[in-house]
Order: structure tokens, then C-alpha cells, then sequence
């Protein structure tokens, strides 16, 4: 009985001194805008580079810190082995602006795919969309 208050007690500490540490992740709304509408920008927004890799089930993570990672699954659309590389993905945030995927590496065989966290830097706005290949 008491190791299960003891117990308890811990967890309810570690649970709270995690509620305060700025850089733990949490899922943002997962409920991204649908809007294929153009941010009103001057000049050609940053594309992904051409690629055979299809971005699916996309669930963007911040921290407090202004940490923006995104959660999906990668899938390799191709005829063979593609190498991930960081200008096959592109965020874009909340504001507009847009930016490239940060150390993305790693292969997928033909037809392959795999869940993956990605990195998309710092920044003061949340990801409302990851532009892949086919964007």
C-alpha cells in the first residue's frame, strides 16, 4: 500500500516538473486547415524540391520553445531506393513564412513507408502545412 502512494506520488512529480519544462513536445491542434488558398506573399514561395516521397498523416508538435517537429508517415512512391534529403519537405506556418526540413536522412525501398518525426527549426508560429512531391 505505501509503495503504491510512494509510487503515485513520483509519478504525479515527474508528470508535473515535465508540465513546466519549455522544450517537451505536444501535439498542436490536429486539426490543420484544408485550404489549398495562397498565403498573399511578393515573389516564388520556397517549393520542395521534385521528389517520389508522398508525406501522409501529419500531426505537427511544438514546445513552448518555439520547437516545430512534425510526426508522419513518409512513403517512397518510386521504383526504387530514394534517399531522404531536407528540400524534399517544406513547412509552411502559420504567418507564411516557409521552410526546408532540417537533417532529414535515411532511404526507403520502393513502394516502402515509415513513421518519422521531422524537424523544421525554431519559430514563433505554428506548421498549418508540410508541402511534399506532389505540391
Amino acid at each position: 500500500m505505501l509503495r503504491g502512494l510512494v509510487f503515485l506520488l513520483l509519478a504525479a512529480l515527474a508528470a508535473n516538473a515535465d508540465a513546466d519544462n519549455p522544450n517537451v513536445l505536444r501535439f498542436d491542434d490536429r486539426t490543420l486547415p484544408n485550404s489549398q488558398a495562397p498565403f498573399d506573399r511578393n515573389g516564388q514561395p520556397l517549393r520542395p524540391k521534385e521528389n517520389d516521397f508522398r508525406a501522409r498523416d501529419i500531426s505537427p508538435l511544438s514546445s513552448e520553445a518555439g520547437e516545430r517537429w512534425v510526426l508522419m508517415t513518409l512513403e517512397n512512391t518510386g521504383g526504387g531506393t530514394r534517399l531522404l534529403s531536407d528540400d524534399y519537405l517544406v513547412a509552411e506556418f502559420a504567418n507564411g513564412d516557409r521552410r526546408e526540413a532540417v537533417n532529414l536522412e535515411g532511404k526507403l525501398d520502393a513502394g516502402e513507408q515509415v513513421r518519422q518525426t521531422v524537424f523544421f527549426g525554431y519559430h514563433r508560429f505554428p506548421i498549418v502545412r508540410v508541402l511534399d512531391g506532389d505540391d
